[in-house]
């Protein structure tokens, strides 16, 4: 979709130097994202100033 829409991706936005694999969720760019990555990912996103963080089990609802 980025290359349709001629925008960046979200991880090549802000994230460029994460190693783990982001997707972004919603429309235009999302306002939430996927992230698969190891144990100190968490850590990486803290110290980027977010902390509204989920694992996935604690984001499903079923």
């Amino acid at each position: 979709m980025s290359k349709t829409l001629e925008t960046p991706t979200i991880k090549e936005k802000l994230f460029n130097d994460f190693k783990g694999v982001i997707k972004s969720l919603g429309a235009w760019g999302g306002d939430f994202i996927l992230v698969c990555g190891d144990d100190s990912s968490k850590e990486y996103f803290k110290n980027k100033g977010y902390h509204t963080l989920l694992n996935f089990d604690d984001a499903l609802i079923i």
